[in-house]
């Protein structure tokens, strides 16, 4: 029997979501924006009435932010860019399918950035570069293979693209720290799309689960750049997960993240590895 196209795109936004439930995405899937307007001089920017302070506070951002996913991810962006922002937590959560105490999520090809960032705006920089990264990679391979691609990766890719946005609380040092104590996730190649697993899936919290799967994703990217290049290139093309590692690192990702934990048991530089905002200014 044929799904219906409402059931199908409803499900494939639950996913990308992550915890969210079929039912918040479901009401995120139906609630009109008519009421948006352009209120600052970028038109990928869209307001609800009330947010404006929010979106002037990101249009100065947006050309460094938008060079640095670019950059570290191989890929323009594949579509016009749409970002809105909201005057509340609820309609943010209304409108996205995320819980309200998120900062920001990418739903329906858009970014979506709650008005939370205005009581830090020292973590708007980090906030929208991290969902600029999810969106850039949902944008290249769409939303169903997406959803496919290991929560760790698109989130550790994320967070070190971003150089900690969403994760500013745990620092690479205490994240390596509980690696070696063994409190740590469990890298799989791929990803079961119905119930996806989350930082709480191994007993972590959020920003420890982002900083761990990103200084894992900093040494897939510095142990063999041609390799990381290679093998994110072949996951935007939708390779399948597994068969994109193992073409461009002619080992499976039991062997990389061994090696890995190697790395970590032995040292790691004060300042962590490498962002991808650092290399940008090389």
């Amino acid at each position: 029997m044929r799904l219906p196209k409402y059931f199908v795109a409803c499900t494939a936004i639950a996913l990308l979501l992550g915890g969210c439930t079929l039912a918040r995405v479901a009401k995120a899937w139906v609630q009109s924006k008519s009421e948006f307007v352009q209120c600052t001089a970028d038109p990928r920017v869209m307001c609800e009435p009330g947010s404006e302070a929010l979106a002037r506070s990101i249009v100065p951002l947006l050309p460094e932010t938008i060079a640095i996913v670019e950059k570290a991810q191989f890929s323009a962006f594949a579509q016009p860019i749409v970002i809105y922002t909201y005057a509340t937590r609820e309609s943010f959560s209304s409108h996205s399918g995320a819980l309200a105490y998120a900062d920001g999520a990418v739903s329906l090809s858009s970014l979506n950035l709650s008005p939370n960032l205005l009581s830090t705006p020292e973590r708007t920089k980090g906030i929208l570069t991290h969902e600029l990264s999810h969106l850039n990679l949902q944008l290249q391979m769409g939303s169903l293979a997406w959803a496919r691609v290991p929560s760790w990766f698109h989130e550790g890719l994320a967070t070190f693209v971003s150089d900690g946005g969403g994760a500013e609380t745990v620092s690479a040092e205490a994240a390596a720290d509980a690696l070696r104590r063994g409190k740590k996730f469990q890298p799989d190649d791929s990803q079961w799309v119905i119930f996806p697993k989350s930082a709480a899936s191994y007993g972590l919290g959020p920003h420890m689960y982002y900083r761990q799967a990103s200084l894992f994703v900093g040494f897939m990217r510095e142990s063999d750049p041609e390799a990381f290049e290679k093998m994110l290139r072949a996951v935007e093309a939708r390779v399948e997960f597994s068969q994109a590692i193992e073409s461009s690192y002619h080992e499976g990702l039991p062997s990389i993240w061994l090696r890995f934990l190697s790395s970590i048991n032995l040292t790691i530089r004060s300042s962590g590895l490498p962002s991808a905002a650092a290399e940008l200014k090389r």
